[in-house]
């Protein structure tokens, strides 16, 4: 059995190739299912984001990789080869140290940035509504939230923090000079278009107007945040009319055409600057072709964001130290569960041997059936008590080494063979039984 982790981020492919397999939340539901469904995995849970898709699962060994991919490019309609070159398979602690960095946003495009946790969160809760998260998982993803909220809360790293929604923000404002007074159209009433807002807000933007395909989810937002809700419809005509255009839907399609855009430019003297933070893109790539039309996406965002990392490096080192010792932790409880087959086997031996030796003594002696009744029992008691110190070491051993393997544990006990422990419990019945 291993703990694996299967992903892309930004760490290993473009936008263009990590846009094809993002999953929204209803896909993503499915896909599950179908990897329990055919018996690919034995738990999982799906974590997809603006910056990654990953799948953390249980499985049976290495193999299962290759089915995986398999089904995921038929799912996401992505050419293998690709999926294949684009993606990293991490395996026991590697995998668990990866999902706790993840959770502590040492992973993230912006070091220290606060959405992660709350994803990690998301995604666990919709594996345990798909019944699709067991013991393995749901230890892994309760531990890995609370390291992430370790690493916030003891390290610091995020002060200051740059979120994505701030460093587009602070992007608009370079090409501007000074958003005060500008007009801004967010397209997206999630939360990630709300952050949006709020930090146009305090950097002086004039309005801001929001369009969402849910118009009242748009009504809601504009009543928290003090825009404008516009009809989702009227967007193309609403690009003239503003200077910044975030947009952050994942809708999967074009919502901002070339066409529009250039429409848009004609009728007015300024740039349009736009900021596109969704996975998939919402804004057609050719409109950066188009004069005085500026495009951003998610991974334009990453060199605002090396200009600003350095101050947390010394976070991100301290975060190390609180998670190098919490994967050893989860990984000796792994090791716990390599040994039930081995206590179950030496309790069976124990049984196999009291119930022989309790047939015999029973049969010469001439006892009630209440007084071997209570020999029954006293003999059961004695067995526990004898195995008790072999099998809280066995548990010792393997919590402090997990890697130490099940078939060094069973040398240990003189199982390897299949008549270790039965052998010589039988023999030194032998010995004792003046019958023989």
């Amino acid at each position: 059995m291993l703990v694996a982790a299967l992903g892309m981020s930004h760490r290993s492919a473009p936008i263009e190739v990590r846009e094809k397999v993002a999953f929204p939340p209803c896909a993503g539901r499915g896909f599950v299912r179908r990897l329990k469904d055919e018996g690919v995995v034995s738990e999982a849970v799906l974590l997809s984001t603006c910056n990654r898709t990953e799948l953390y699962a249980v499985v049976e060994d290495d193999g299962v990789r290759s089915k995986i991919l398999d089904l995921m490019a038929a799912d996401r309609g992505v050419d293998r080869a690709e999926l294949e070159e684009s993606t990293y398979w991490l395996t026991d602690s590697e995998a668990v140290g990866h999902l706790y960095r993840v959770s502590g946003s040492l992973d993230s495009m912006v070091l220290g940035e606060a959405q992660i946790l709350g994803q990690v969160r998301d995604a666990y809760r919709l594996s345990t509504e798909e019944q699709s998260a067991g013991s393995v998982l749901n230890r892994l993803f309760h531990t890995s939230l609370r390291v992430g909220k370790r690493v916030r809360t003891e390290t610091g790293i995020g002060d200051s923090s740059l979120s994505v929604p701030r460093v587009a923000v602070g992007l608009a404002e370079d090409v501007f000079g000074s958003l005060a007074g500008r007009k801004a159209l967010v397209l997206g009433a999630g939360e990630m278009s709300e952050m949006v807002i709020r930090n146009l807000g305090e950097r002086g933007i004039g309005e801001v107007r929001i369009a969402n395909r849910t118009g009242a989810r748009a009504q809601e937002l504009a009543g928290r945040v003090g825009g404008v809700a516009v009809d989702f419809e009227s967007v193309a005509d609403e690009l003239s009319g503003v200077d910044v255009i975030v947009s952050s839907t994942g809708s999967g399609e074009w919502v901002v055409g070339s066409e529009d855009v250039a429409r848009a430019i004609s009728r007015r003297d300024g740039p349009l600057f736009f900021v596109d933070i969704a996975v998939p893109r919402d804004v057609d790539p050719v409109v950066q072709t188009l004069e005085r039309a500026y495009v951003y996406d998610i991974d334009d965002l990453q060199s605002v964001v090396d200009r600003n990392a350095g101050e947390r490096e010394e976070a991100a080192r301290r975060a190390e130290e609180i998670i190098e010792p919490a994967v050893f932790e989860f990984m000796g409880w792994m090791s716990t569960l390599d040994v039930v087959p081995l206590i179950k086997e030496l309790r069976d031996e124990a049984e196999k041997v009291r119930e022989h030796e309790i047939s015999k003594a029973l049969k010469k002696a001439d006892l009630s059936a209440e007084q071997a009744e209570a020999v029954e029992k006293m003999s059961h008691s004695l067995v526990n008590k004898l195995l008790h110190g072999p099998i809280s070491e066995i548990k010792t051993r393997a919590e402090s080494n997990p890697t130490e393997s099940p078939e060094a544990r069973r040398r240990m006990l003189g199982l390897d063979t299949g008549s270790g422990v039965e052998i010589t419990l039988h023999e030194e019945g032998r010995d004792a039984d003046p019958g023989r």
